[in-house]
């Protein structure tokens, strides 16, 4: 059940636009906190996610539909900053609300969720102009391509000292990630597919008490070691309209107590989204996002399912054109 209330870690940022005479967009799929181009040098993004959980698959990948109410709504605040052609970073703050009806306990909790920070480096940006002599020259090969990483700290309220599964607004886990991001247009303009693929590791935890209350003998859980993986098929409208379409899982493995697996306790789950962007400037866009589980059996194990409602406004700082 403390899956139920386990907050997400990403923002639903599908796409970034670009000054599409100088190149392409950024790279980018669910698992971006936030992502600039290369005429972008920061930005500022309120995101707004409500969370329904209706199910969970346990542990033989069977799909359980759960009969209480049990959601979440999280506003996050998000920024990036581009330090130059190769190198962004950026940071979320998450706020939790939880509902979660179960008999006999507090049903609801809230709090701030664990802040994470994220950074890449971009190897290669689409359509980038290079000298020949005295001539320019655009290369149409390279893809975009990117080295990602981040650390998500243990910010929120973790089942240590949560005194009900409502209360719990983090993992309490400290958090690294690695990974890489590559965007290819198949249509210049026009269609684009993007994908990622990330490594994330969590330092192991003491608990010397449980739910608030004190334990006779301490004891250290691991977290598996865990791998996010998507692919975005992005459809440029128009100048102002963008439609995105994702398909994104993860897949984590056993965690341990004192050293010892736990059988059965490794995690998978699939997911898919549909986002909306309107552009009504070049500095300004809203997203609205659609993320969705198939409820069948062997679609999970050991995860929730829920449908997420999500919509982020962002508002963005341009460089100076030279």
């Amino acid at each position: 059940m403390k899956k139920l209330i386990s907050y997400f870690l990403f923002i639903s940022i599908l796409f970034v636009y670009a000054n599409l005479h100088s190149q392409s967009c950024c790279g980018g799929s669910i698992f971006d906190i936030a992502v600039l181009s290369l005429d972008k040098k920061a930005l500022l993004n309120i995101g707004f996610n409500y969370d329904n959980y209706n199910g969970v698959w346990n542990q033989e990948g069977t799909w359980l539909r759960t009969s209480n109410t049990s959601w979440q709504i999280k506003p996050v605040l998000s920024t990036a900053y581009r330090f130059d052609n190769h190198l962004q970073a950026g940071i979320s703050v998450p706020f939790i609300i939880n509902r979660n009806e179960l008999p006999g306990l507090e049903p609801s909790g809230n709090g701030f969720g664990d802040i994470a920070l994220t950074g890449r480096y971009e190897i290669f940006h689409e359509y980038q102009s290079y000298k020949v002599g005295s001539k320019s020259k655009i290369d149409t090969r390279k893809p975009y391509l990117a080295l990602t990483f981040g650390l998500i700290f243990p910010t929120g309220k973790s089942e240590e000292t949560s005194s009900t599964e409502a209360e719990i607004t983090g993992k309490g886990f400290l958090m690294t990630s690695l990974g890489i991001s590559v965007l290819k247009s198949i249509v210049r303009d026009k269609f684009q597919v993007s994908a990622d693929l990330s490594w994330q590791h969590s330092f192991k935890k003491t608990y010397d008490k449980y739910y608030g209350q004190n334990l006779p003998t301490s004891f250290t859980k691991n977290q598996g070691e865990r791998i996010n993986y998507g692919i975005s098929f992005t459809y440029l409208i128009n100048h102002w309209n963008a439609a995105s379409l994702t398909a994104g899982g993860f897949s984590q493995g056993p965690f341990s107590i004192n050293g010892l697996k736990s059988d059965n306790s490794n995690e998978y789950g699939w997911s898919f989204t549909a986002s909306y962007t309107y552009f009504p400037y070049t500095f300004f866009r809203i997203t609205p996002s659609f993320k969705w589980y198939i409820p069948e059996n062997n679609f999970g194990k050991n995860s929730t399912g829920s449908l997420l409602f999500n919509i982020n406004f962002v508002y963005y700082i341009e460089n100076e054109t030279e």
